[in-house]
């Protein structure tokens, strides 16, 4: 056989592959051995591919280009313009909306609380539709409904109207991480999934500076006779686009490899054996209530869980007050604060899209980057809040540095697509992750309080608190992947025999695979 084609099966064995890795019995000498159950329905359903497909490096190599070229940009698009809205109430905050709106007290820290009120009650409802629903259409009709309700914000009033008005937006983006998580798993392998992952998790960087330079040049402009104030525009600028990008999404995101319209046939068939090395299907459109009662079970979704809310903790409060830290406690005009911020999203890109690349490049790092990165983090955050005030540029660096926090929680989703097995498991897994990630963007910005201005000694308290414990977590989380690799190393599963692999039996969680061995 040409040296340039390589026969795969859609369960290969003794490869790193996938959710985890799945190796080879070497105790027993045998290797697991798929078929696929070539029920046409299940076939559209899972999209299941020939057994025995052989293809060439190649041909491999032209479906992940496509992929890298076409669905990615498309996540990476989506996800600058879900950040462009999260920081526009920021934005906001320094020019007028407060004033406008009369916004007292911790007004302004609700409002920006309350859109994870919605984000928070509609992530279970959310995960049974993505289960249900072609995965591309109803994540572009909620991002067209997103950036409809972003249209209303300018026309708000006062405080409740303010509150309903972020309450609906965060129903609405609330399957955005989700899916854009279940996607990188859909479509990728293991060994491309961080680097991936980090590429449109890195898009709140270039959303956040897209959102200041647009911000920036508004500002730069007389609105003394316009009918709308500065934060009103932007508001009116960014929904619209939103709205237009909804369509592109509900037009052009297939519901699975096996109905990608940007693959040929066999393209199809290729896409599809490479994400069932994964070990988990594809898609399963039942619903199934032991993977849920497995993963709230597992120690691995929790750790995860509470890690994103540490991270949100801080990172919460950094994204809906980082303007107003820049003003009130840096001391900068709100302008200039605009344009001071972006060095920051450049360090934010920086860091996640270089995290992606090592933890890629050099395989089981991901826990350790994790914990250097927060390291950097409270060193940072230390020197902002303990620096003279009259060293304004040293605590202007520091505030920088704080930008690399996004790190570890991108890595936290790469574990989930990596070692969650079972599309139902790993949907509920997602969807612990965001409540955690809920409820961290809920109460971080609770912890500026307004008279405390400039110092925040809350906030800062908080956030070293919160980074600290996340640094415990993730060596907890090290530790236990390396107790459960090394246990079922030392068990040598005796049972493995050739298994016949239908439609059902390809969503199996890594709990029911024995071979299944975790990344760390």
């Amino acid at each position: 056989m040409d040296k340039d084609l390589k026969p795969v099966t859609t369960m290969p064995t003794n490869s790193t592959v996938g959710m985890g890795e799945l190796v080879e019995d070497t105790a027993a000498g045998r290797k697991l051995s798929a078929t696929v159950d070539d029920d046409e329905k299940r076939s559209e359903e899972l999209g299941s591919a020939p057994l025995g497909l052989v293809y060439s490096s190649k041909e491999d190599a032209k479906v992940r280009w496509k992929l890298d070229l076409i669905l990615l940009p498309m996540m990476v698009c989506t996800y600058v313009l879900n950040y462009m809205d999260k920081v526009a109430l920021s934005e906001a905050s320094i020019f007028g909306i407060k004033e406008d709106l009369n916004l007292v007290g911790q007004q302004y820290s609700w409002s920006s609380s309350i859109f994870y009120l919605g984000y928070l009650v509609w992530q279970y409802p959310s995960s049974l539709l993505m289960q249900k629903l072609p995965i591309g259409r109803y994540f572009g009709v909620l991002i067209f409904l997103w950036g409809l309700t972003a249209c209303t914000t300018p026309f708000t009033k006062d405080f409740a109207t303010l509150c309903v008005n972020r309450v609906f937006l965060g129903v609405f983006e609330s399957c955005m991480l989700p899916i854009l998580t279940i996607l990188i798993s859909q479509y990728w392998t293991r060994e491309e999934q961080p680097l991936r992952t980090s590429l449109w998790w890195s898009a709140s960087a270039i959303g956040s500076f897209v959102a200041d330079a647009i911000t920036y040049g508004l500002s730069g402009s007389d609105h003394s006779g316009s009918k709308y104030a500065v934060w009103q525009v932007v508001y009116l600028v960014f929904g619209p686009m939103t709205m237009f990008w909804g369509v592109v999404v509900f037009l052009g995101v297939p519901a699975s490899p096996s109905n990608a319209w940007f693959f040929s046939k066999r393209e199809r068939n290729i896409a599809t054996d490479r994400a069932l090395k994964n070990h988990t299907g594809i898609k399963n459109t039942e619903y199934k209530w032991n993977q849920v009662w497995e993963c709230l079970r597992d120690p691995q979704p929790w750790i995860l869980a509470i890690h994103a809310f540490l991270q949100c903790l801080q990172g919460g409060g950094l994204t809906s007050f980082s303007k107003i830290v820049l003003t009130q406690t840096l001391g900068y005009t709100s302008r200039h604060a605009t344009l001071m911020a972006m060095p920051s999203n450049a360090i934010h890109l920086v860091s996640v899209v270089f995290a992606g690349w090592f933890c890629t490049r050099f395989k089981n790092t991901r826990c350790y980057v994790m914990i250097a990165t927060n390291i950097i983090v409270l060193i940072g955050a230390v020197l902002v809040d303990n620096l003279s005030q009259s060293n304004q540029q040293g605590r202007l660096a520091s505030f920088y540095i704080i930008y690399v926090n996004t790190v570890p929680f991108g890595l936290g989703m790469s574990m989930i697509s990596s070692n969650i097995a079972g599309f139902t498991k790993k949907s509920t897994a997602s969807v612990m992750m965001f409540l955690g990630y809920c409820l961290g963007q809920f109460t971080g910005p609770q912890f500026f309080i307004t008279h405390e201005a400039p110092r925040f000694q809350t906030a800062f308290k908080g956030f070293y608190s919160s980074v600290a414990a996340m640094i415990v977590l993730e060596i907890v989380l090290l530790i236990y992947i390396k107790y459960q690799n090394h246990r079922r190393d030392r068990r040598q599963v005796q049972e493995i025999h050739n298994v016949n692999i239908s439609g059902d039996d390809l969503d199996l969680t890594d709990w029911q695979q024995d071979s299944f061995r975790y990344i760390w």
